[in-house]
């Protein structure tokens, strides 16, 4: 009969065994399906501002960030990521609680990355914004305080 260091020294075996096939079940996966997934990926990000935003979506970043990076307020990024994760195109950061992490890089797929918009690009979506939901931009403000 086998001793409990023998038991455990095969229990070892048996699971780098099957770690080793889950890798090699999960490469072949990856590869099959990723003409799919770039497919979904186009789809669904089908804006400069979405594509930044879902790139700035490394589980480090918040929302803050991601929103920064896109030049979309944060609630819409929330939107997103919220949509994203029922299409399981983000996941839950294991770094860090309530942050989505992106399962794949744009540029892993061959779809090309945006240049980020400048504070000026920025300014002007966050006015049109604001003046289409009826909130007085900027400009409008400075117009009212003027006497």
């Amino acid at each position: 009969m086998p001793d409990a260091e023998e038991l455990e020294n095969e229990d070892k075996t048996n699971l780098v065994s099957i770690d080793n096939t889950l890798k090699e079940i999960l490469k072949w996966t990856r590869f099959a399906n990723i003409s799919k997934l770039k497919d979904i990926l186009e789809k669904e990000l089908d804006t400069d501002e979405k594509k930044l935003a879902y790139e700035g979506t490394d589980g480090a970043n918040g929302l803050k960030e991601a929103s920064a990076v896109s030049g979309v307020p944060l609630p819409t990024v929330g939107m997103w990521w919220q949509k994203w994760f029922r299409l399981g195109l983000v996941t839950e950061s294991e770094e860090r609680k309530g942050r989505m992490m992106k399962i794949v890089s744009l540029d892993d797929v061959g779809i090309k990355i945006p240049k980020k918009p400048s504070v000026a690009q920025i300014s002007q979506a966050t006015a049109v914004q604001q003046s289409e939901t009826g909130q007085p931009t900027q400009t409008e403000k400075d117009k009212e305080e003027i006497p």
